[in-house]
């Protein structure tokens, strides 16, 4: 059933609608001399996420937030699984690179859950305008095009494009601008606590968090674990007090 007063749900890309092929990268790792599982990857993911937290949330609460934060979870990210792999620091530039690389590679980004296709279509249905809003690298619309989402959504947002990252105000003011809603009416959902629910929160928005591997046990937030967890989500989202 359709929410009465949210209009419009914007999403992020990376892992919230798109999943990286962690076994590949793993395998990448274990051919360069370092063993690694998939389960590595999540572990530094889950570090580099708190880790934001800590960093973001204090500027998010103050209301001045960078225009470009990606940077940092990368080089916790990259450097927590240095430290799983038991690599050197020799060896770190290299397999940084390596790992860097095949993060880059549109290919990579290309595990869509069996369940999202469906439920987008539903919410489309539903008559929301849909949309995108992702830290990315200029590709994020090719990628969405790649595994066949991108006709769900009517409008995308590349940070790389714009010039502005979440969570900075202005990337959601360009989305709102192109639903035409209040942020009242905004719901976003990403992957990210600081960066997208803050964000999002921030900005007026309704934040959702989708936390599939376990990095956020005690979100203060709206919590899922797949896209359909959303619809009852929806349904008992308060009207938010910003227009």
């Amino acid at each position: 059933m359709k929410s009465s007063h949210v209009r419009a749900i914007f999403f992020d890309a990376g892992n919230t609608l798109l999943y990286p092929r962690l076994d590949e990268r793993a395998r990448d790792l274990s051919a360069a001399g370092f063993p690694a599982r998939v389960e590595d990857f999540h572990a530094a993911e889950r570090t580099a996420k708190q880790k934001l937290d800590v960093w973001l949330w204090p500027q998010i609460r103050k209301g001045e937030v960078p225009r470009t934060i990606d940077h940092y979870y990368w080089v916790e990210y990259l450097t927590s699984l240095m430290g799983l792999i038991g690599a050197p620091e020799a060896e770190h530039a290299r397999l940084i690179r390596l790992v860097a690389d095949g993060f880059r590679n549109i290919r990579t980004w290309s595990v869509v859950m069996p369940e999202t296709p469906g439920y987008l279509a539903l919410l489309k249905e539903q008559g929301y305008f849909l949309g995108v809003i992702s830290n990315s690298v200029g590709t994020i619309e090719d990628q969405l095009q790649y595994v066949g989402l991108r006709e769900y959504f009517q409008a995308v947002f590349d940070s790389a494009i714009v010039g502005v990252e979440k969570p900075h105000p202005e990337i959601f003011q360009l989305a709102l601008a192109s639903a035409q809603v209040a942020a009242s009416e905004a719901v976003f959902v990403g992957d990210t606590n600081a960066t997208d629910v803050g964000g999002a929160q921030l900005a007026g928005w309704h934040g959702v968090l989708i936390d599939r591997i376990d990095a956020y046990p005690h979100a203060e937030c709206p919590r899922i674990t797949s896209l359909p967890e959303l619809e009852k989500v929806l349904e008992k989202l308060p009207p938010q007090g910003k227009g």
